[in-house]
């Protein structure tokens, strides 16, 4: 056979015989998330192959980031038998562990329960909690599912400081350390009603007419023992001054919604044994349900001491000024 003939005989085999794959150069990945202690090569390189399986360094803690510089991974992979890509040999790998992270609120409210009892109260959104500047959520292993716990809390009434130590059952971290301290100030949220507008001068009181707010008890130095701290102390009852917009107030503002005005017309009704008789008046001072105020007889221009019993209606109910004003009427032309 003629050379010729050989090489195209060879020729004719080779592109019959299937292609060989080649095994992709591992590749160096610059954001890499780890779940546990170790970073492998596995978790560095994409195609490691038989080698992901080699530990290279120890994780950061949980939910915290390192920088590695991309040579000392290359390196060190080569070390253990692996020819990476070297492309990105000058550049920086970020290296996180994940976590289960505990976020503030949680915390906040975790010692805001262990907290609520050393304040008589029963509700634990009534402690406020504030961490110091700088404090962080706790981060722990991701396998670590136990339940957040306070071990110890030390709380001064005085100043509102405290310190605390919360656990995480199942934390290698919390239980190496010893949990994880945290200090703050807590206090009692007392709550008041302040107007949501203004209220005018003897205008009735409505409940949307009202907020319910809520401020640490030391940041109240005009509270009084008569602030008006719930809506039921103030609905249906009339301003006594003006009442403006998000301030406080007293019971001693409000009073009973006013029946009479001054010098309105009212209907004065006279009662003695077996006789009851109404006449016209006028209303020299305003009053509310129940006020003894001074009225007129339009008839006798005679002026009296009744009780408001309604809306523009009083009643005379001494016995003497009673008869008085029933003996006026009558002689009144």
């Amino acid at each position: 056979m003629s050379l010729v003939r050989r090489l195209a005989v060879c020729l004719s085999l080779a592109t019959a015989l299937p292609a060989v794959a080649e095994t992709p150069r591992p590749v160096l990945r610059l954001d890499v998330v780890v779940p546990g202690e170790v970073v492998r090569l596995g978790d560095l390189f994409q195609h490691a192959g038989r080698h992901a399986e080699v530990p290279v360094f120890r994780a950061p803690e949980p939910g915290h980031t390192g920088q590695v510089p991309a040579w000392q991974i290359i390196e060190a992979a080569r070390r253990a038998g692996l020819e990476p890509e070297t492309g990105d040999r000058n550049r920086q790998v970020s290296v996180t562990r994940d976590a289960r992270v505990v976020p503030l609120a949680d915390l906040e409210e975790r010692v805001a329960i262990a907290l609520a009892s050393s304040f008589g109260l029963s509700d634990s959104s009534r402690v406020q909690v504030s961490f110091d500047r700088g404090t962080r959520p706790i981060a722990v292993e991701t396998e670590a599912s136990g339940s957040l716990d306070v071990i110890r809390i030390e709380h001064d009434p005085r100043s509102g400081r405290f310190d605390a130590v919360l656990g995480i059952r199942g934390s290698t971290r919390s239980e190496r350390s010893g949990g994880f301290r945290l200090a703050g100030t807590a206090n009692e949220l007392i709550e008041f009603v302040v107007p949501a507008r203004t209220i005018g001068r003897g205008e009735v009181v409505r409940a949307s007419d009202l907020v319910v707010d809520r401020k640490p008890r030391n940041a109240l130095p005009m509270m009084t023992g008569d602030t008006v701290v719930s809506l039921a102390q103030a609905v249906g009852l009339a301003a006594r001054r003006p009442l403006s917009p998000e301030r406080m107030f007293r019971t001693i503002d409000l009073m009973k919604p006013e029946l009479v005005e001054r010098n309105a017309n009212v209907l004065i009704t006279v009662e003695l044994p077996g006789m009851s008789l109404t006449m016209r008046g006028k209303a020299l001072e305003a009053g509310a349900e129940g006020d003894v105020i001074q009225v007129e007889n339009l008839q006798s221009r005679k002026k009296l001491q009744a009780v408001v019993t309604g809306l523009n209606r009083v009643a005379i109910v001494t016995p003497a000024t009673a008869r008085s004003a029933v003996v006026a009427s009558s002689r009144a032309p």
